[in-house]
């Protein structure tokens, strides 16, 4: 009696495993590549969040805006804060990354290089009784729109 396997039997049992290691292949590039790019919208949401934080910070207990004007909308943001030593706040975008300036200091950039920020514009809302004056923000992070509109309180 011969215990062997035939020649079709060892290549059908190859092409088997063959396809079973492929698939495993292809599914570990699918779930790979899903996870990097599940990563880089946690970052440009995360970092536009962080944005938003920060342009809400510049505005809270401002007196006045100095630019935009009112009723227009522009690229640079500039607030007259109430009580603060460090006026004007002028937030604007240089080379895809947000920046923010107190009183004549060097901008500091409060965007990093893992995100490309775009399109960055504020339209300054004039007051209209009885709602306050706002800034509406809007700009795009890694091609993903935000915006926001902030209410000015005194």
């Amino acid at each position: 009696m011969n215990r062997g396997f035939t020649l079709i039997e060892t290549l059908i049992y190859i092409a088997l495993v063959g396809l079973l290691i492929g698939s495993g292949v292809v599914a570990s590039y699918y779930i790979i590549d899903a996870s990097e790019r599940g990563k880089a919208d946690i970052n440009s949401t995360a970092e536009a969040q962080f944005l938003i934080r920060k342009i809400s910070w510049a505005l809270t207990g401002v007196d006045a805006i100095n630019s935009p004007a009112s009723g227009t909308t522009g690229n640079q943001l500039s607030v007259h804060k109430n009580g603060s030593a460090f006026n004007p706040v002028v937030t604007d975008l240089v080379s895809g990354r947000a920046r923010i300036s107190e009183s004549a200091s060097a901008p500091v950039e409060i965007t990093g290089d893992r995100v490309k920020i775009e399109n960055l514009s504020f339209e300054h809302i004039a007051a209209d009784t009885p709602k306050p004056a706002a800034i509406k923000i809007s700009f795009t992070a890694d091609g993903k729109n935000f915006q926001m509109t902030e209410y000015l309180r005194k």
